[in-house]
């Protein structure tokens, strides 16, 4: 449909879509966001998003800066998998903070691919609140410089991030991306069981420091006990590719995909 500007009408009812669990949109080439400001309460049995070759997309979710925080957190959505491909003038998936309006705690997958104007995927309050994160793609993103932004510099400074479940992390091809995050402390993943880094020339993040409490301690961004040590995609045997597109593949039909 590569002439529709809008998806959803305004003057409806707050519950109108209550019960909407997959939204997949492709090659809707005039949309410039996904879900604007008046949807917040319309979606929160929605579990699946996927949004690819869009060309006008500029953002995916839309809040106002009026809207008023809740110190509860917000309004909580049952969001799940989050894919993103081919959008080549997304900016950011909000256009504000979303801390205290909207919250994604029950976020399992987030896969983003070829987005060429995205600089980065969380804010720091989003990343602390997804505590079910499990997997994370990003390929291809020429003009991301970090995954968790710090929105100022208090963020910077405070307690570590942990992502319990996160067990697959994914950058290929982010020529300058410079950090993961910019935080002061390491990220915590105790279930972290592959990290594959390709053609990220400009990461820093992923070095070593010696502690200060004992040389012979080291704290690295990720404090995993396994990681894999992936080599660059270009020193790939055929049979590993072939492994990797079986993965792929198995990992799709379990989780529906």
């Amino acid at each position: 449909m590569k002439r529709l500007r809008d998806i959803w009408h305004t003057k409806v009812n707050f519950d109108s879509f209550s019960s909407l669990i997959s939204v997949n949109i492709e090659e809707c080439n005039k949309l410039d966001k996904i879900f604007p400001s008046n949807m917040e309460g319309w979606f929160e049995s929605l579990d699946n998003l996927r949004v690819s070759k869009c060309q006008s997309v500029e953002t995916i979710f839309e809040i106002k800066d009026s809207q008023e925080k809740d110190a509860s957190g917000g309004i909580s959505t049952n969001l799940q998998v989050i894919l993103l491909e081919d959008l080549p003038k997304l900016k950011e998936l909000w256009n504000t903070n979303p801390n205290g309006i909207l919250n994604f705690r029950k976020l399992r997958i987030i896969e983003v691919d070829s987005c060429g104007e995205l600089r980065n995927l969380f804010p720091a309050s989003v990343a602390k609140d997804v505590s079910n994160l499990e997997r994370m793609s990003i390929l291809y993103c020429e003009e991301m410089v970090e995954i968790i932004a710090c929105q100022d510099a208090s963020e910077a400074i405070d307690d570590p991030l942990e992502f319990p479940e996160l067990t697959y992390v994914r950058l290929y091809d982010i020529p300058n991306i410079k950090y993961f995050y910019k935080g002061r402390y390491p990220i915590k993943c105790p279930k972290l069981k592959e990290l594959s880094v390709n053609r990220c020339l400009k990461l820093k993040t992923f070095s070593k420091e010696i502690s200060k409490t004992s040389e012979e301690e080291e704290s690295f961004v990720f404090s995993a006990q396994k990681v894999s040590n992936v080599p660059p995609f270009s020193k790939f045997t055929r049979r590993k590719c072939v492994v990797n597109f079986f993965f792929l593949y198995i990992f799709s039909k379990e989780y529906k995909i």
